[in-house]
């Protein structure tokens, strides 16, 4: 009789808890799948990073578009690791910046843009000693990330 009350309270307390469950997604019924952003946590997104040119002489400016990242997301930039900037993406996930190679070494360079551990992607330049100089598209927009530190002083003149 005893072991009857047991599971009769426990089916109770688990049924309460799928009701109570249901009831606070009410606020929810009005509004759009996308409102939630579900898409976050399942690991959904399928980044691409595209660049105008994969080669290129030290010193080119290497123009990059990454899509189909988390919308109006921070978005960190790496290259081989070492973060070297943000950048925001737009409403449908998209953002643009440009790497400057001024002051970098002949080598290979690993881009990352990421947003968190769900969307990541990393796409590889090459710079080459005696290689074509490469330059943005006309077209081409958004903040300038470069491969090494470099400090940019003001200049004086004295006329």
């Amino acid at each position: 009789m005893r072991q009857l009350k047991q599971e009769t309270v426990i089916r109770i307390i688990l049924t309460l808890v799928i009701l109570l469950a249901g009831v606070t997604l009410i606020p929810f019924i009005e509004r759009p799948l996308t409102a939630i952003g579900w898409e976050l946590f399942a690991g959904v997104y399928s980044p691409i990073l595209d660049v105008n040119e994969t080669t290129g002489a030290p010193g080119s400016v290497f123009a990059f578009t990454g899509s189909n990242f988390p919308p109006n997301s921070l978005a960190a930039i790496y290259i081989n690791g070492n973060p070297t900037g943000t950048v925001m993406t737009d409403a449908v996930g998209a953002a643009s910046f440009l790497l400057n190679t001024t002051g970098a070494a002949p080598d290979q360079y690993n881009v990352t843009m990421e947003v968190d551990i769900n969307a990541s992607v990393t796409r590889g330049i090459e710079l080459v000693a005696g290689g074509t100089t490469v330059t943005p598209p006309p077209d081409a927009a958004g903040d300038t990330v470069f491969i090494t530190h470099i400090i940019f002083l003001p200049s004086i003149q004295k006329n």
